[in-house]
């Protein structure tokens, strides 16, 4: 039973923490936590230290426990990483597609809808959605490419990068370019061309690099 209330625990706060709703920086009091969900401290403290281990908490002495303040240069230096994981996710699976152990008309039939849903919501208003679209594309990619190293590397890199994203994202990135790109990648994955699959899918990453280290030379 403890472990029920420590996934609930932990799936709430991480949910939060990427989403918005606990700020980069604010203060984590188990003891308010645990009232609010009606549980006793000992699986929020085991949710918060699962959520130190994820990344996204810090425990400072003598201070707390905060959400993790990420700054631009940490969403840089995760982004070097994905860029290069994401290429390689892409080179693998349309390896199997030219293998001939992936369908490349299944697997484009079921991306394609994915992007289709992301043109349909390219408002800034609608950047939520469509990044959790986006998300959902790019894990069916590193899913599939049966490597569960480049996969686990890739989602502990992602949960700590969304929580800043999610400000930076609905101003800085063109989505409707985005969508392009995407559809770019399917086709190249669904042909089988492995290495244009990988320029493709690590340029995608690339642009949102190079708008965060934009941003970092006007701060």
């Amino acid at each position: 039973m403890t472990r029920n209330y420590s996934d609930k625990a932990y799936e709430t706060l991480r949910d939060r923490i990427i989403n918005g709703g606990l700020r980069p920086s604010a203060p984590l009091d188990i003891h308010r936590i645990a009232s609010e969900f009606e549980m006793s401290i000992t699986p929020v403290r085991d949710a918060i230290k699962r959520l130190e281990a994820d990344g996204l908490v810090e425990v400072i002495p003598r201070s707390g426990t905060f959400v993790r303040h990420f700054t631009i240069q940490d969403l840089i230096k995760g982004y070097e990483l994905v860029e290069a994981l994401d290429g390689m996710a892409g080179y693998l699976l349309a390896e199997r597609v030219a293998a001939g152990d992936v369908d490349g008309q299944e697997l484009e039939a079921r991306l394609t809808p994915l992007v289709d849903r992301m043109e349909e919501n390219l408002d800034r208003d609608q950047a939520r959605i469509w990044a959790e679209l986006d998300g959902q594309f790019h894990q069916i990619i590193f899913d599939m490419s049966e490597n569960a190293l480049i996969a686990s590397s890739y989602y502990s890199v992602r949960d700590q990068m969304k929580s800043v994203l999610s400000f930076v994202s609905p101003i800085y990135v063109d989505r409707a370019n985005s969508v392009r790109e995407h559809r770019l990648i399917i086709a190249a994955i669904a042909a089988g061309d492995s290495e244009k699959a990988r320029k493709l899918c690590q340029d995608h990453r690339h642009l949102v690099r190079e708008i965060l280290k934009k941003l970092l030379l006007q701060m």
